[in-house]
């Protein structure tokens, strides 16, 4: 499988990402010169390379190819976009993976690891990992998700906040959601404004009817990208997270999966996946809590109480998944897409 050299770096490895620039324009070793003419190299003289497959036929479920399951209607780390095709990003993860090992991909529908694996209609799943047994293990986590804080930039620059300023403030939340459990149990008893999706909120957000909102950190962060003046701020709990499961009894597959896994995210491959659909959020989530909250303390309250988040259905009229909170509609799919 081909794979252009050096794709997919992530903008903040500046040293790197120059490095790359430098070398496929034929700089090396020359002075710089802010006054060179620069030009970009067509399709046919872009360097590639033949990567071999890291894993033999006889450990796929189709030779060549990763067969990848997932809960496509897990927006936004897996959805159908206007025009019936696959995307989020869970997908894109997928196919870096699959990439880094030297093969195709494909998709099949999930809900579960156990669904998908045991009966061997998939190498791998990608998604909540954490009620799997058995034959099927853990290869690593690819998305770290959380209840967190939405709030408007100054300057530029993410507010500060703590859990005075949200007991103080007017809280824009989903009726019956995951993000009001989350604000019970860090005993913030703000005012709160209820909407019937993360839409709503982020619309409410951005006129100035709520001073923050509370939700799920992938929808907001999905949503806050296409939103200049909107940022993350932080969490309110411990994050649970979207793993990658395969068949134990599989050796040779699950250790090449995992190895391809640490390699794109020391390379900073799915750190630039994760960019592209939640913007500006970290994605290390423990990196950023808001002041005074006590992460640990919802923990597995997040786990728990993630299901309660399914009122709103996805752009396709399908109830969303229990990890998910509030609709993507087709229009922010369609801007991702512009």
């Amino acid at each position: 499988m081909d794979m252009v050299r050096g794709s997919l770096m992530h903008a903040a490895r500046l040293g790197a990402g120059t490095a790359a620039v430098i070398a496929v324009l034929g700089l090396s070793g020359c002075a710089f010169n802010p006054l060179s003419t620069f030009t970009t190299p067509t399709i046919d003289q872009i360097e590639r390379e033949t990567v071999t497959p890291t894993v033999s036929d006889n450990a796929l479920v189709k030779p060549g190819t990763l067969t990848v399951a997932l809960d496509t209607s897990d927006a936004p780390q897996a959805m159908q976009d206007a025009d019936g095709n696959l995307t989020g990003y869970a997908v894109d993860a997928a196919r870096a993976l699959a990439c880094r090992m030297g093969l195709k991909v494909a998709f099949v529908d999930a809900s579960s690891a156990d669904s998908a694996l045991s009966d061997k209609k998939a190498d791998i799943f990608i998604g909540d990992i954490k009620s799997a047994g058995g034959d099927i293990s853990s290869l690593g986590t690819c998305l770290y998700d959380a209840a967190a804080v939405f709030g408007k930039t100054s300057d530029g620059e993410s507010p500060s906040v703590s859990t005075d300023t949200l007991n103080t403030a007017t809280l824009g939340v989903q009726t019956s959601s995951a993000s009001q459990e989350a604000l019970a149990k860090q005993s913030i008893t703000a005012n709160q404004k209820t909407f019937s999706n993360i839409n709503e909120c982020f619309e409410a957000l951005e006129s100035g009817e709520v001073d923050y909102v509370i939700c799920d950190s992938t929808a907001g962060g999905y949503l806050a990208r296409l939103m200049g003046q909107i940022s993350y701020v932080g969490t309110l709990e411990a994050p649970s997270t979207l793993g990658v499961a395969g068949l134990s009894s599989n050796d040779e597959l699950c250790r090449a999966v995992s190895d391809a896994l640490d390699g794109i995210t020391v390379d900073g491959t799915l750190e630039a996946v994760h960019c592209v659909w939640y913007g500006q959020m970290p994605y290390d989530l423990t990196a950023k809590t808001v002041s005074g909250a006590n992460v640990q303390a919802s923990d597995s309250a997040s786990n728990e109480t993630e299901s309660s988040d399914g009122d709103a259905s996805d752009s396709n009229g399908d109830s969303p998944s229990s990890s998910q909170e509030g609709a993507i509609t087709d229009d922010d799919i369609n801007k991702l897409n512009s």
